[in-house]
């Protein structure tokens, strides 16, 4: 074989070398390349995962809250027929309840947690949303309240209104395997306008609450 054919050969071969060699480093730094990018990726859905639940968690709670030995933690919401706190039933519920060894908080969950609906939520899987709020570490159980209103009217009493309002409490262990409680409640009030029927009606309720003998936290 000529020199001259030799160094073609070797020409070729060196350069063969060199596309593989460069293939295989193009092909690393392309693997390195996703598995950075996928890294990155996985600590960005990370973080926005985290962020997600955090702001979550802020929307529903007012978690400044520390367990005492010796005491049962309980927060309380109550609904009305609206779907919106109804102040007046948590109060009188909180009141009813509320011991030397019980400490009911009524500000532990924000107005959202009415309104967005996971105060009926918490009726229908309790849960899931204590899971999904991180409740084990903050109480040892949840009161809940929730109300619906009935409304009819009698033309032989000059189309006066009766509200008949229902109240179902309920009480939640958060990390006990006791059972739940509940309580319910049914009063009337009559009036020419609804709202005063209503309120007829929510007065009443609250007094049955506050001399309701069978109601007692058993956690």
């Amino acid at each position: 074989m000529s020199i001259i054919r030799k160094r073609i050969v070797f020409i070729c071969v060196f350069a063969a070398i060199a596309l593989a060699e460069t293939t295989a480093w193009t092909h690393w730094r392309q693997l390195v390349i996703a598995q950075q990018q996928q890294q990155q990726f996985t600590i960005e859905t990370q973080q926005r995962a985290a962020t997600e639940h955090a702001d979550y968690l802020a929307r529903y709670l007012n978690p400044n809250i520390s367990k005492i030995p010796g005491t049962k933690i309980v927060a309380i919401a109550a609904a009305n027929e609206d779907g919106r706190p109804n102040q007046a039933v948590t109060t009188a519920v909180a009141e009813r309840l509320k011991s030397n060894s019980v400490s009911i908080f009524p500000s532990f969950f924000k107005p959202e947690f009415v309104t967005d609906g996971l105060l009926n939520e918490t009726f229908m899987d309790s849960k899931k949303i204590f899971s999904k709020l991180e409740l084990r570490d903050s109480l040892d159980a949840v009161l809940l309240a929730r109300q619906s209103v009935r409304y009819s009217s009698n033309p032989s009493l000059q189309n006066v209104t009766t509200a008949t309002m229902d109240l179902e409490v309920a009480v939640f262990p958060v990390n006990s395997s006791a059972e739940s409680q509940s309580w319910k409640f049914t009063a009337s009030g009559a009036g020419f306008k609804n709202e005063d029927a209503r309120a007829m009606a929510e007065e009443r309720l609250i007094e049955q609450i506050a001399t309701d003998a069978n109601m007692t936290l058993q956690l």
